[in-house]
């Protein structure tokens, strides 16, 4: 017998079933102990998500200015540092939020983003009116009762409904330059992110 079919003629090494079994268990345990670890990580990386790092800068009821270069706060990524950028609560709960805007000379943006950091709904200067804004956001319900009763200005009002009781909306203001910043900030500070009972009239662009 040549030495090539001897080692084809041995038998292969049996591993015992209580070995087998050890190793198995082995498996299961450190598969679960990695899930569990996964599970308690999840809130430290939910913590910095998107809706996270905005929400910790948005105002309630008005636009607070977000730092896109502040080395002692957590900044919201994805901000363009030519840009002026706010950001506000929306919760639609009690009442619509009304939102107003002023920015005739500049271009600027607003969008409105749910607890996903998805963007539902987006508008720019160009598609306002004069490069004035005057928005109102709903819920379904608060849409149905606006039908029943609208108010008479409510043709000028950019009406905006949501599934979602909970938003943000960022509004960003093109300002590439030192000088262009302090202009814009003035916007930021006179611009609208109120409550706007039904009762009352919807609130208008200044």
């Amino acid at each position: 017998m040549t030495a090539e079919a001897a080692v084809r003629s041995r038998p292969l090494p049996r591993i015992p079933v209580g070995g087998l079994a050890v190793f198995l268990a082995a498996v299961v345990f450190l598969a679960g102990a990695i899930h569990i670890c996964t599970i308690l990580l999840v809130p430290s990386f939910a913590r910095a998500d998107g809706w996270s790092r905005l929400a910790a800068f948005a105002g309630a009821d008005e636009f607070t200015q977000i730092p896109v270069r502040d080395p002692a706060r957590a900044n919201a990524a994805g901000l363009d540092p030519l840009f002026v950028n706010a950001a506000c609560r929306l919760r639609l709960g009690a009442a619509p939020v009304g939102i107003a805007v002023e920015a005739r000379e500049r271009f600027w943006s607003l969008a409105l983003y749910d607890r996903k950091g998805t963007i539902i709904f987006s508008l720019n200067d160009r598609t306002a009116i004069d490069g004035q804004l005057d928005m109102l956001v709903v819920s379904p319900a608060q849409n149905a009762a606006l039908r029943l009763s609208p108010p008479v200005n409510l043709e000028q009002t950019v009406v905006v409904e949501s599934r979602a009781d909970d938003l943000i909306a960022v509004l960003r203001l093109f300002a590439p330059t030192p000088s262009a910043q302090e202009k814009a900030r003035p916007i930021l500070a006179e611009s609208e992110c109120l409550p706007a009972p039904l009762e009352g009239a919807a609130p208008s662009g200044r």
